[in-house]
């Protein structure tokens, strides 16, 4: 167990933040890993098919779409439970101290805010589509059915950017996921310079160098 767990793990509400986020992963792994598996068999199957029986899968594209649509959204909040997300960090990066970690809480909160209002409106999409009653073409799978992790990855990310911001509320550190500490060091561009430039000089040749220069003032 690692530190920054241990310390929190020390704390009756801190344990169940634990187990939240252990079984949120759990759900995310099991998803994202049986998704992935399940549409390389069914493009193999397809692909054999078509070649072998010259006669592919008819459900295979629909199946498809609908998988990449579970890897994208319960992606997102697997990205978001490691701090993986695409960040824009030309200012944040120039941040330092309290500032810093201000500046996360305000976008991991404001994250949170948007993928709880999207949930919520994937929620209301998915109403929608069971009063019209589609249907796949193929399989006659209701479509609010394929498309029910929509809804539940956006709540999942919201839910991981909440407890991100749980977390550095009650920290010390900066975290830049639940359990995962921010660690950030500044280039010390001069330093770096000098080491490159020390090593240049020490790979002179006195004797090389004054034979050059004896060579031009001849």
């Amino acid at each position: 167990m690692s530190q920054p767990q241990g310390r929190l793990s020390r704390l009756p509400a801190g344990r169940a933040l634990i187990r939240l986020d252990w079984v949120i992963g759990w759900i995310e792994n099991i998803v994202l890993t049986g998704a992935i598996l399940l549409m390389a068999g069914l493009n193999i199957a397809n692909v054999l098919g078509d070649n072998l029986l010259k006669q592919g899968l008819p459900f295979a594209g629909e199946i498809n779409q609908a998988l990449l649509v579970i890897i994208t959204f319960v992606g997102v909040a697997k990205a978001a439970r490691h701090g993986r997300n695409i960040r824009m960090s030309a200012i944040y990066d120039q941040l330092k101290g309290a500032w810093r970690k201000g500046a996360n809480i305000v976008i991991t909160t404001g994250s949170a805010i948007v993928m709880f209002y999207l949930a919520y409106h994937a929620v209301v999409y998915e109403a929608q589509l069971r009063s019209i009653g589609q249907a796949t073409p193929s399989l006659g799978i209701p479509i609010w059915i394929l498309y029910l992790f929509v809804p539940a990855g956006l709540f999942l990310a919201g839910l991981q950017y909440s407890l991100t911001t749980v977390r550095n509320l009650s920290s010390k550190e900066l975290y830049r996921s639940f359990l995962e500490e921010e660690v950030y060091e500044d280039a010390d561009l001069n330093a770096t310079e000098g080491r490159k430039l020390e090593g240049d000089d020490g790979g002179i040749d006195p004797g090389k160098a004054d034979n050059e220069s004896g060579k031009e003032r001849h």
